[in-house]
Parts: C-alpha cells; structure tokens; sequence
C-alpha cells in the first residue's frame, strides 16, 4: 500500500432494535444484580440511543470510541462513520476527537420505516466519498470491540480484499450465539470460496472432515472501493430480512466478479454489544484487560 493506511468505515446507522428492546424489558422488570448493566448506566438512556453510543467504563468511554483507539493505534488516521441523518448524538459525542471524524448518512429509503442494511450503507457513502472507489478502506460493526491486532493484520495483508476469520473456540461465546455467526470456508490459498450462514451441525462436521478450520465473520473487512462497487448496486434484498447485506454483496464479488478475498486467522476474543446483558460482559472485559 506504498505506506498509505486505508480509511476505516464505521456501519453506525443500524437501529440498534435488539439492544433497544432488551433494555426496555430491563427498565420495566425487576432489578437484579445479573442484569448485564453497568452500574450507574441508566437503561432508559441507553435505549434511547445508538449502543454504539452507551458509556462502558468509568471515563465514559463507548465501543465507537474504543475500537477508534485501536485503529488509531494500528496507524489509521481517517474515520468515516456511516449514520443516519442528522445524527445529532454522534456529532456532539465525536466533537473533540483525537482523530478527524467524518460522517456519511444512509438515508432511508421512500416507503421504508428502517435503513435498507449494510450493503445499502456501503454503497451510499462510497457515492458520498466517491475517492474510496480508487482506494483500499476497511468496514466494521460499530458494537464489535477489534484489537489493534486484527487492524493490522488487514493493513498489512498485500490482498486489496480481505476478511478476519476468527477462530470458533477463541471467541468464548456460548455455542448457541456462535452458530449465529457466518462460517468461512477457504481454498487451499487462503481465499474464502464460501460464507455459510446460521450453519447446523451437519454442515460444521462435513467442513471439519474436509480439514476446513472453523473460522467465523465478525464483520472485519478490506475492500478496494472499485472491487466491490458493482457487488453493491446489485446486491439482492433478503427475501426474510428485507435489507442489503453486505455478506451478500461480497459472496456476488467473489463469484461473479471473480475477485480473490483473503482470509486472514486470529485467535482471539471479541466483545460485542447484541443486548443488554452484553453491557456487563464487555465492561468485565475492559477491567481485565492489561493496561498499556
């Protein structure tokens, strides 16, 4: 990349409607010490806004703040966050940044109540910053806390499209939230050939009886903005989840544009906020970490 670190693209413009509503289930039931949130997090503030956006720890640090630490730690000097207009809350919270903060906004489409997903998010900010189409950039979630690590594994890779895979057992996560996750299957060069969503367990076993590791997606990307460009616009809608998804456009970049996508592996446990009894496992996370 001749030196030059890729922009990282943030996909904040999700409703957060999973995060939302167990918060509100929490609001209105009994207040147990078991129930995930962190002590002094009001639930009724919390679902009010992006979970991208909750405070986790005692600086009032969110997980958009602290995965923007690690990339900044891996070298990455320009942020782009794609949200929903005006974004009020996410402009004040981002207002005196260490680093540049951009925005690009996913309208919402006429008829529709929520954003067209992922792969719409993608295509709307690559048309509002159209220099990316000619430039290399990575895409993450927004509740996903990645390390410095698996950043730099992306900007070091010499693939222009590449894709973390991250290691079932070394996530840590219960079995039944990890079958949720999208399983990676790679040829013998490392390239993803399939991404195989919500798979069973006949699936699991054919692919481990083939010598296949059981890597999984955590939405951690490298693209080359005209690579996946096309993939975009085309992107089906989801016949049950009525969105764009991303994954989807990348399984068109890979097959019809015939496009190698790399699979990078790690090891390693990645927090992420899904709901509200997540608030509390990422906070007990952050106090385990060892500090710098």
């Amino acid at each position: 990349m001749n030196g030059h670190k890729p922009s990282l693209l943030i996909l904040a413009a999700g409703a957060s409607s999973r995060m939302k509503k167990s918060l509100e289930a929490l609001q209105s039931g009994p207040k147990t010490q078991s129930s995930g949130t962190r002590p002094g997090l009001s639930s009724s503030v919390a679902s009010s806004t992006h979970k991208g956006l909750i405070p986790l720890d005692a600086q009032g640090r969110t997980a958009i703040d602290l995965l923007i630490d690690q990339a900044y730690g891996a070298g990455i000097t320009r942020v782009i966050l794609i949200i929903q207009p005006p974004g009020t809350a996410f402009k004040q919270h981002f207002a005196n940044n260490k680093i540049n903060i951009e925005f690009a906004y996913q309208n919402i489409a006429e008829g529709r109540e929520k954003p067209l997903g992922t792969a719409d998010a993608l295509a709307q900010c690559l048309t509002q910053f159209p220099e990316l189409l000619d430039q290399e950039f990575i895409v993450c979630n927004a509740d996903n806390l990645y390390s410095k690590a698996a950043f730099l594994d992306l900007i070091d890779s010499p693939f222009e499209n590449a894709l973390i895979g991250y290691d079932r057992q070394g996530l840590k996560f219960p079995l039944s939230k990890i079958r949720n996750f999208a399983l990676l299957v790679a040829d013998k060069y490392g390239c993803m050939t399939e991404l195989i969503e919500k798979p069973d367990e006949k699936i699991t076993e054919r692919l481990l009886s083939q010598g296949q590791k059981l890597n999984v997606s955590m939405n951690l990307w490298k693209f080359k903005g005209s690579d996946l460009w096309t993939s975009l616009q085309h992107c089906p809608i989801h016949p049950e989840r009525l969105e764009k998804e991303l994954p989807t456009a990348v399984k068109l970049m890979i097959t019809v544009g015939n496009t190698r996508l790399a699979v990078i592996p790690r090891n390693e446990h990645v927090p992420d906020l899904t709901q509200a009894s997540d608030i509390g496992r990422v906070q007990l996370f952050l106090n385990q970490e060892p500090k710098d």
